[in-house]
């Protein structure tokens, strides 16, 4: 679990700073940070879906 949250925040980061373009309000930290909480949780609610399913066929 350690190791998919310090890869999907160093995904994070890469992201927000190559895709970022002109001055932004929010600052890199603020806007990497959202991106990391945006993306962890999507994929840690659709392991939750697939764990419930799986239990519920068995």
């Amino acid at each position: 679990m350690l190791v998919f949250l310090v890869m999907t925040a160093m995904i994070s980061v890469v992201h927000v700073s190559v895709t970022r373009i002109g001055e932004r309000k929010t600052s890199l930290r603020q806007e990497a940070l959202r991106y990391f909480l945006l993306v962890a949780g999507g994929i840690t609610i659709l392991a939750l879906i697939v764990e419930f399913l799986s239990m519920t066929f068995q």
